[in-house]
């Protein structure tokens, strides 16, 4: 993989520091935090300040969530293959009894890492019912980069686009949460948006109580390296 150029950080200046509250009692509190590698063919290592999340965390895999005491850290990254090629990532504020993912992508140049800083829901589920959401790392074009026009895609499960999908989604994006009918196999389809045509179908299996991240990553008009992988939360 050619050496990262930018790093663009999204997502992380909505969760600033904690006030200190001076003279008095630190509460024990909890966060926890999980690190998503959507990098195809580079394995990345995690710190949050200098405590290691994850030292070896390969394409279309999760890192397991690692238990903090909730308060703001510096997060950063390093690739396996360069260990020394330490990317600093800023500051979040990792909030007590909350879970939050990091999901690290990269642009269709192969050169500009992005990353998704989100918070999970993994609150009970009624019934038999699992909850999913979809982060679009696909970097991908109308015709081409020097077009300037970015696609946005559609993501339906099976045929609705309407009560189990999402519409219109852009590079380096998430969804909110929705909840699905649990213990059964589905299809995600990747449309043009708001058109019939498909850009790939993947497996979409959900068990009763889980909870899901699907990443898209890849150009999504290139079929071989167009992808979408799930990533379980509990």
């Amino acid at each position: 993989m050619k050496q990262y150029i930018t790093v663009v950080f999204l997502g992380l200046l909505a969760f600033v520091a904690c006030k200190k509250d001076n003279g008095s009692a630190i509460p024990n509190t909890q966060s926890h935090f999980m690190f998503i590698n959507g990098v195809p063919g580079t394995a990345f290592g995690v710190k949050v300040d200098s405590m290691s999340v994850a030292t070896n965390v390969p394409y279309g895999q999760a890192s397991k969530y690692a238990t903090f005491r909730a308060q703001a850290y510096n997060l950063s990254i390093y690739p396996v293959n360069n260990p020394s090629n330490v990317l600093k990532l800023g500051q979040v504020n990792l909030r007590n009894g909350r879970y939050f993912s990091l999901i690290l992508g990269v642009d269709s140049t192969n050169t500009g890492l992005v990353t998704v800083f989100a918070e999970d829901d993994l609150s009970t589920l009624p019934g038999k019912t699992a909850r999913y959401r979809v982060v679009d790392l696909s970097d991908t074009w109308r015709t081409n980069r020097t077009s300037k026009t970015p696609l946005p895609l559609d993501f339906a499960v099976d045929t609705s686009i309407i009560l189990n999908g999402f519409r219109g989604m852009t590079f380096a994006t998430r969804s909110a949460f929705k909840t699905i009918f649990a213990d059964s196999s589905y299809k995600m389809n990747v449309n043009w948006v708001d058109s019939s045509k498909r850009l790939g179908v993947f497996p979409m299996n959900v068990n009763n109580g889980k909870v899901y991240t699907f990443v898209a990553t890849g150009n999504a008009l290139d079929t071989l390296n167009f992808n979408v992988f799930p990533v379980i939360h509990n």
